[in-house]
């Protein structure tokens, strides 16, 4: 469960990104309450990790806050004249980080789960 104990670290960090911006640099309620309900929709589908079902209604309704948080974003960032640098900072940390910690631990985890193979001795070798 190393990776839910950092994705939980990491979804402190984004949320309390979250309340900082929201405060100092008036990202606006809408941004903060779709951020904060997005990473709270990743705990709960860590909460079954590594067996995560795609078409639960925690999965669905995190892609869909996902999207969401995606959309408020961006439009945070369209009457605004800020850096690159800023822009993609802002999204990496606080849009993007949380979806890819999960995904990438999740395709991951099939790539080093043991698996079991039966011979013809009927022995099973572990890989």
């Amino acid at each position: 469960a190393v990776v839910s104990t950092q994705s939980t670290g990491s979804q402190v960090v984004v949320g309390t990104s979250f309340v900082v911006l929201f405060l100092f640099e008036d990202t606006g309620i809408i941004h903060l309450v779709f951020g904060l309900a997005m990473i709270g929709a990743a705990y709960l589908v860590l909460e079954h990790y590594p067996c995560i079902d795609m078409f639960s209604l925690r999965f669905v309704g995190l892609i869909v806050l996902m999207v969401i948080n995606h959309i408020t974003a961006y439009y945070f960032f369209r009457d605004r004249f800020l850096s690159f640098s800023q822009i993609i900072g802002y999204f990496t940390l606080c849009v993007w980080l949380v979806p890819l910690q999960l995904i990438l631990g999740l395709v991951a985890g099939e790539n080093v789960l043991p698996t079991t193979a039966t011979g013809a001795s009927g022995s099973g070798l572990n890989y």
